[in-house]
């Protein structure tokens, strides 16, 4: 940190027009540190109030088994360090790992481990304490925010940088979970500080420090791999900008320092080098991803094998070559089949795959007004005119955004996190210089960053749920977007303080997670089936509750569901007719409550109909053709409902007559959004080339 810490004595910040406006050191300094340590607060009371959100149990669990076991075949689709990082603190409180969920499939295996192991212990101090960990690592980045804008900008431009990141609900949100998101962010932008203080003033210390920045990006997260290319395109950029010096420097500041060719392909050479060591010493330099004669299910080679031939040979090639740990390869090629099959829901439609437009919009809708202004401000600024500096602020951005995009993994604005510091530092760096300016200029940054902070205070203590005031606040969140963008699942507490304030006789509870179970804190509602829950029942093995048509009583509803993401969007959500009403209450945003009689005659046929199929998996026909028949009365116009009746028929050995179903199931999929039942219409026409039994 001491090469971080200290600051260059001539700083190419000094401008004349920043000189009049800039703190002294000791007043910058006691700023800085009265916001980190508001940042700390802020991110210490809103994540204590949420219950877990999707993946952290998982991730607790994998990094509870690394550091137990060196077991990396647990959530493989991960690097390790940062599920390592968070799992420490758990070491002392003496807890029981579970036995494991015994399904052959490494990734329903990590799902259920991980819900027993959280849920099977003191959740709420483990999960505290995880995150805990994490947010230092937050609360480190915001350091390095102030530290390059101070630095690169000057004290003011530090100070409003460290301003923006402290209110910034995106980080706010993702700062202190147990996810990897926040853990590279703060890697991938100290790779960056790092190598331009490098480059400014060459020395193998600050190599040393760039390259070790590198190897823990890549160490946390896949994306961080993302680190070597952004360098090589810095490096070109930084020797190309030399030749055009600066105008925005005052004549008495030596223009930076450059290197040429040779000695720089040498040292991106050296970080390269070092950081792939770096990754495989977090993997205890051991290509196996299990330790002794156990291994993953499916093989790697099986597990590749959906990939497209190039993305399979690339990854067979580095495996057969152990040139990287072997679940280090697992976690690509799950990134790369997710990618092809992952529904999407920006700016209130949903979509049957990913969109190219899909991180630009959530960046649009979650972030705050007042930063995006500011970027807007930066030519206006004059920001550009610091070639070499915008050039190392800006690079990152485009590449990594331009990669996102291209990804179509459309999950959430936490996987565009890393883009945020460096978004910051030039919207802290066009504020200072506006407000140099002119009184206006003061005025107008000012009331800007005053917005701001109300506008993020107003999201308190749910900061997942945010959105800017464009988009109609955090209360239409969940109408915008959706999944880690809204409700992660992190509401669990406040519906229980809501329902204490609010006691009701007879309430039901759609909550989205179907491996946490509300009564651990305290919600003794009867459960109605999600979205996840419809689909895991395969692998919990429990099944479905048996539900009236009709219910009458309190409802309480997941946003997630209520969006209709991973149900599909209008006649394929069992829950339309419920929430095109306006709800009675809104829990933080993330819970919807309703209240009267409802017809859940769709959603009964559904868990009719599942359980149908776990019976006629068990070859219990009999058994399964009347609640099939049942699921069929209460909802005629479901295709997959259809469907599941037509096999159990012929099962039964009435093959015109459910030949005749599967038409009519045909029928309704090609008329009903036959985009999101494009599966279960290539089953039904015998073109389908996976397990049916995951479809039907």
């Amino acid at each position: 940190m001491a090469t971080f810490m200290s600051a260059s004595s001539a700083s190419p910040a000094d401008t004349p027009g920043l000189r009049t406006l800039s703190p002294s050191q000791r007043t910058s300094r006691v700023v800085a540190v009265a916001l980190l340590a508001l940042l700390a607060v802020l991110l210490f009371t809103s994540v204590r109030q949420e219950s877990q959100t999707f993946d952290e149990s998982t991730h607790l669990y994998a990094g509870f088994e690394y550091l137990k076991h060196a077991d990396f075949g647990v959530n493989p689709e991960h690097p390790p360090l940062a599920k390592m990082l968070a799992a420490l603190p758990l070491l002392s409180m003496g807890l029981k790992e579970p036995q494991p969920f015994p399904f052959p499939y490494f990734k329903a295996n990590d799902f259920m481990d991980g819900a027993r192991f959280l849920y099977g212990g003191d959740a709420d101090a483990m999960l505290l304490r995880g995150r805990m960990v994490l947010a230092l690592l937050c609360v480190g980045l915001a350091g390095l925010v102030y530290l390059a804008a101070s630095e690169i900008f000057g004290p003011l431009a530090g100070l409003i940088a460290l301003g923006l990141f402290v209110f910034e609900p995106v980080v706010l949100a993702n700062g202190a979970l147990v996810t990897t998101d926040m853990p590279l962010t703060c890697f991938f932008f100290a790779t960056f500080y790092a190598f331009y203080r490098f480059l400014k003033r060459p020395s193998f210390g600050r190599l040393a420090l760039c390259a070790a920045a590198a190897g823990l990006a890549m160490a946390v997260k896949h994306s961080g791999a993302l680190v070597l290319p952004i360098l090589l395109l810095l490096g070109a950029a930084d020797n190309i900008a030399h030749r055009f010096p600066s105008r925005a420097l005052p004549d008495d500041v030596e223009q930076p320092r450059h290197l040429k060719l040779l000695p720089l392909a040498g040292a991106l050479a050296v970080i390269g080098v070092i950081a792939w060591g770096l990754l495989w010493a977090v993997y205890g330099f051991r290509y196996a991803a299990r330790p002794g004669q156990t291994t993953i299910v499916p093989p790697l080679a099986v597990y590749a094998g959906a990939l497209t031939p190039m993305k399979h040979d690339a990854i067979t090639f580095l495996a057969q070559h152990r040139l990287m740990p072997e679940a280090y390869l697992y976690g690509w090629a799950d990134i790369l089949q997710r990618a092809t099959d992952q529904p999407a829901m920006v700016f209130g439609h949903i979509f049957p795959t990913g969109q190219w437009f899909f991180f630009p919009g959530v960046f649009l809708i979650k972030s705050t007004l007042t930063l995006m202004i500011l970027l807007l401000l930066v030519p206006i600024a004059g920001v550009f005119e610091r070639r070499r500096e915008f050039l190392f602020f800006a690079i990152p951005v485009v590449f990594f955004m331009g990669i996102s995009i291209a990804s179509m993994l459309n999950l959430g604005v936490r996987h565009i996190l890393p883009i945020y510091p460096f978004c910051i530092v030039l919207a802290g760096a066009a504020a200072a210089t506006l407000a140099a300016r002119s009184m206006a200029g003061r005025v107008a940054i000012g009331a800007l960053l005053a917005f701001m902070a109300v506008s993020s205070l107003h999201a308190f203590p749910d900061y997942l749920a945010y959105s800017n005031e464009a988009f109609g606040g955090p209360a239409n969140t969940w109408k915008m977007v959706a999944d880690a963008n809204d409700d992660w699942g992190q509401g669990l507490k406040w519906t229980k303080s809501y329902m204490d304030q609010h006691p009701a006789s007879d309430c039901w509870f759609d909550y989205f997670d179907p491996l946490v179970d509300p009564g651990y804190y305290g919600i003794h509602c009867k459960p109605l089936t999600s979205s996840y829950g419809f689909w895991l029942t395969p692998l919990t093995g429990r099944p479905l509750p048996s539900l009236p048509s009709t219910i009458t009583g309190t409802l309480y509803i997941s946003a997630a569901e209520a969006s209709g993401l991973y149900w599909g969007p209008d006649s394929l959500n069992p829950y339309t007719s419920i929430v095109a009403r306006r709800p009675d209450a809104e829990i933080e945003n993330v819970i919807l409550v309703y209240r009267g009689t409802f017809d859940v005659s769709m959603l009964a046929a559904l868990d009719s109909a599942s359980n149908a199929s776990a019976l006629f998996k068990q070859k219990r026909i009999a058994d399964a053709l009347p609640l099939a028949q049942r699921a069929v009365e209460m909802a005629p116009n479901n295709a997959w409902v259809n469907a599941e009746l037509g096999r159990i028929l012929i099962a039964a050995g009435r093959t015109q007559e459910g030949q005749q179903v599967n038409a009519n199931a045909l029928r309704l999929a090609k008329s009903d959004h036959p985009e999101f039942q494009k599966r279960l219409i290539e089953v039904l026409e015998g073109r389908f080339q996976g397990n049916v039994n995951y479809v039907l």
